[in-house]
């Protein structure tokens, strides 16, 4: 498949894209990418996220898209013993693609691919380039299709190179930053030069304001152009049999520093500056000439020799001289700085980047360079002259960067370059990777303090409610947090160095566990030790020391679940039970959100629908002629009492009234009434009575003649009335005789009949009494 795809490939590249000179676009195609299965691999609860995808495909940061393939939302979604759709396969591909293409390009390149078939190495990189790209947005197909073209430009560039290497005397500008122009021998006026425009003999080149170009030799030598500067390539002779090069290069006006012999130590390099000699075998210097005068350095062991009129001088390696009318001044240059910030081969998320170094006393200022590669081809900033021991690049776009500083003298010489240090940077709108895996969003505790774990990626800055937490080599971190009582809200912020952000929340509930109170409302009616109602629901509140909405279960005697409710604000209770008239035992038991029982309390139930029984120690009597009236007796449950409506006390369920009778009858109303409304009345009633009867007429007679018996009648009235018996006295032919009368109170009629006796009858005396004790006689 591979062999295949490559055949494809070639013929797109060559066939085309060499012919119209396009940018190359892979064409998608089937690839290695597509025959490879994804591997399911099990999450385990001992990995985050960025870890798992670290050790599986290489790259933590491809955590989303790991997400993204297996449909999780969030990094909090994915559980314990998950299985996860991997791309091992697809990744590894795909990388291995791109750095087989990075080798050929850098063979290609050491071989001089720029100067003999830029065109081709310059698709190479671009290819590649674009790779990345695609692999940023995992489009692995793709990656594989463009690292594979990117190695087979490099391989095309890398044959033309070694062929061509032996014939061509051309340059080739290498690169280029801000305006650059030249002008060919056959040329009216000056024109824009680009990136791979050939150079030939006797062509003039210049650089405007902030701007710097290279120029790449056959045999890998480089001269970089400084900004300001116009310079001639005077010769440039090759001599195929003995593999000689000889280049000249006229400096009319500016600087620029070469790096010679690159690939061959048969190559000789002439400085032209007007007015000037020069002899070099060294392969590293600097030249400046300007209205001043010149200016050399010399960074190599072999020496540089310049010659001004009488004057010559050679100049050693870390020396330097300023040619000038007065004369030559001569001098060694300043150390090498020292490169403070930002740390070698650190990652950096902003496209300005801070750039420091250590200073030197007497340093008239510094130059600086930024390169996309270590040789310093690729310049992307070049600045003179800076007063200061920092400086902020422009922006610059997401890539590999190394820098470099050199000190200037009081004379202007530049002094030796501080070793290179790398530094990357990066576009990344990713939000990091963040979780928090422990506690739970709702978890309730009972104790004061809690661990928090969680995990986010190992260079981001992680706030627990605005509290900075130190992260462990693998991102997780851990913190004991101090709770409050009710809910408390732990939020977490985590800010990558690119600045993006992520943040997540959760609600911990802290309940301490405590004993709940229980106090039934006193106010609900007993009847003995049980709440009574007079309907078949009884009502039941009362007052708790539980927190509001805490779960409320009430069970039966049989442990059947009769009510299920939650406490109200400030921990009241109320619900109904059924009722009846047999007493029924319940329990309520409160419990914590975790399930945790924190109180009960047990209760009793009845529906009583019998009013209180109202029982007198001695009935009222009928009548009676004391003023002063005691009642006594018990009055069942009622706990209110009245007689005529006045409150009476009930003490055990005994009551005592005393009153003040008045002549005449006396009613009184008793009202008993227990806890739940039932009511007894009970009507009283006596008469208070001083006077005696009134005897309104007593006869004695014989109604059947002489020898009949004799009928003795009293009539008399009374308000309270006749006792049942009066007395008599009756005399009988000389003889007394006594006895009782039997009286009929309603009729007002006391008789007696005596058997019959002869004589004489005469009524002497009669008594009657009413029920006060009252007695008249007659």
């Amino acid at each position: 498949m591979f062999c295949t795809v490559r055949h494809i490939l070639r013929g797109l590249v060559f066939a085309s894209a060499f012919a119209s000179g396009l940018a190359i676009q892979p064409a998608l195609s089937q690839t290695r990418s597509a025959t490879l299965e994804f591997e399911n691999i099990t999450f385990t609860s001992a990995d985050t996220i960025r870890d798992f995808v670290g050790r599986h495909l290489g790259d933590p940061d491809l955590w989303p898209y790991v997400l993204e393939l297996n449909e999780i939302a969030t990094p909090t979604d994915l559980r314990p013993n998950d299985t996860l759709k991997m791309p091992v396969k697809q990744v590894r591909a795909a990388d291995e693609a791109l750095q087989e293409a990075l080798n050929t390009i850098q063979t290609a390149t050491a071989e001089g691919a720029q100067v003999f078939a830029p065109v081709q190495i310059g698709n190479a990189v671009a290819s590649r380039e674009t790779a990345l790209e695609r692999r940023e947005n995992y489009k692995w197909g793709e990656v594989i299709d463009l690292s594979d073209i990117a190695t087979l430009l490099a391989q095309e560039a890398l044959e033309i190179a070694i062929a061509q290497r032996d014939r061509s005397a051309e340059a080739v500008v290498s690169d280029v930053q801000g305006d650059v122009q030249g002008r060919a021998p056959a040329e009216p006026r000056w024109s824009g030069r680009s990136l791979n425009d050939i150079l030939i003999e006797f062509e003039r080149v210049r650089t405007l304001s902030a701007s710097t170009t290279q120029i790449t030799f056959r045999d890998l030598s480089r001269l970089r152009l400084n900004a300001n500067s116009n310079a001639t390539i005077q010769r440039m002779r090759s001599d195929p049999l003995t593999g000689d090069e000889v280049t000249k290069v006229s400096l009319v006006d500016g600087d620029f520093y070469a790096v010679l012999h690159q690939l061959s130590d048969k190559t000789a390099f002439e400085i032209d500056v007007p007015g000037i000699e020069t002899t070099t075998d060294s392969s590293d210097f600097w030249v400046r000439n300007d209205r001043s005068g010149a200016k050399f350095v010399n960074y190599d062991e072999a020496s540089l020799e310049v010659k001004q009129g009488d004057t010559a001088v050679v100049i050693g390696e870390n020396e330097g001289v300023v040619l000038n009318r007065n004369g030559a001044q001569t001098a060694d240059v300043l150390d090498s700085p020292v490169l403070r910030k930002p740390d070698d081969n650190e990652i950096l998320y902003s496209s300005a980047v801070d750039l420091g170094w250590g200073g030197f006393d007497g340093a008239a200022g510094y130059w600086i360079e930024v390169a996309r590669d270590a040789g310093f081809n690729e310049m992307q900033v070049s600045e003179w002259g800076i007063a200061e021991t920092a400086f902020t690049t422009p922006d610059l776009p997401p890539a590999r960067y190394f820098w470099r500083v050199a000190a200037l003298d009081q004379l202007g010489l530049p002094g030796q370059w501080s070793k290179p240090a790398g530094f990357t940077v990066r576009r990344d709108n990713t939000p990091p990777f963040l979780t928090l895996l422990a506690p739970g969003d709702g978890a309730l505790f009972e104790e004061p303090t809690i661990i928090v774990f969680g995990a986010s990626e190992p260079e981001a800055t992680v706030l627990l409610n605005g509290a900075p937490m130190t992260l462990n080599k693998d991102g997780s971190f851990e913190t004991e947090v101090t709770l409050n009582v009710g809910e408390n809200l732990l939020r977490l912020d985590a800010t990558d160095l690119a600045g993006n952000q992520s943040n997540l929340g959760q609600t911990v509930i802290y309940r301490p566990a405590v004993a709940v109170e229980i106090a039934f409302d006193p106010a609900m009616p007993r009847a003995g030790d049980a709440f009574a109602t007079r309907s078949g629901e009884l009502v039941v509140r009362a007052a708790t020391t539980a927190q509001p909405d805490a779960p409320v279960v009430v069970i039966d005697a049989s442990g059947a679940v009769v009510v299920q409710a939650v406490t109200g604000p400030q921990g009241a209770l109320s619900f109904s039970v059924p009722a009846t008239s047999e007493i029924q035992g319940y329990q309520v038991e409160i419990f914590a959100p975790n399930g945790n029982s924190e109180g009960r309390a047990d209760f009793f139930a009845l529906r009583d629908e019998m009013p209180p029984e109202v029982k007198l120690d001695l009935p009222l009597p009928k009548a009676t002629d004391n003023p002063d009236l005691e009642i006594t007796g018990t009055a069942g449950d009622a706990v209110n009492l009245t007689l005529d409506g006045q409150p009476l006390a009930v003490t055990d369920g005994a009551f005592t009234i005393a009153t003040e009778l008045q002549p005449g009858i006396n009613d009184f109303d008793l009202l008993a009434t227990d806890a739940v409304g039932n009511v007894t009345a009970v009507r009283l009633q006596t008469v208070y009575d001083i006077d005696p009867p009134v005897i309104t007429r007593a006869e004695v007679t014989r109604p059947e003649g002489n020898t009949g018996p004799i009928t003795i009648e009293v009539a008399a009235t009374d308000p309270s009335g006749l006792r049942k018996s009066a007395t008599y006295l009756l005399e009988i032919g000389g003889a007394e005789r006594d006895g009782f009368l039997r009286c009929d109170s309603g009729a007002g009629i006391c008789r007696a009949s005596l058997p019959p006796e002869a004589g004489r009858i005469q009524l002497i005396e009669v008594a009657v009494e009413d029920y006060a004790g009252n007695t008249a006689f007659k």
